[in-house]
């Protein structure tokens, strides 16, 4: 099987097993997004005040303060309990649900956009991809996120390289 899951298997194991365990590693040790994203969030999606995003696969809600920044009301969405527990308790003004990428628990065409932020890998197959795009309205945006090391920096080179 592949890092991602299959489309029956509705959480893949490792993430499941992993998150579930260690939420609070996950929370100290990924790196924050650069305040820039709120741009491409703003100019490219079209986030505001009046739209709705979710932000499938939240984990402990790392991304999510990137999102609210915009000013759209935000849904976080994500599987694993003990990692939307952390989010809840830090971001209580987020709507956060129990759900999955093939799950996601909304109504048809009702919301703007859906951002997955180190997530998509997770869950990058048809049937998932036939749920975000049921639950966006018509023109509505599919945003993917990652942090990306940077290997000119001396100390990340050298972590890279053990």
């Amino acid at each position: 099987m592949s890092e991602s899951a299959s489309s029956d298997q509705r959480v893949h194991r490792a993430a499941e097993a992993g998150y579930t365990a260690n939420a609070d590693g996950y929370v100290r040790g990924r790196p924050d997004y650069p305040p820039e994203v709120a741009d491409w969030l703003s100019g490219t999606l079209g986030l505001a005040s009046g739209k709705t995003v979710v932000d499938l696969g939240a984990g402990t809600g790392k991304f999510t303060p990137r999102l609210v920044q915009t000013s759209a009301r935000v849904i976080a969405v994500e599987p694993v309990d003990t990692m939307r527990a952390k989010l809840a308790a830090a971001l209580p003004a987020v709507q956060a649900f129990k759900g999955d990428a093939q799950h996601i628990s909304l109504d048809d065409a009702s919301v703007d956009a859906v951002v997955c932020a180190q997530s998509f890998h997770w869950f990058a197959h048809a049937d998932a991809l036939n749920e975000i795009f049921r639950i966006l309205k018509p023109g509505g945006t599919l945003g993917l996120v990652w942090n990306v090391r940077d290997a000119r920096v001396p100390w990340v080179a050298k972590l890279d390289a053990t």
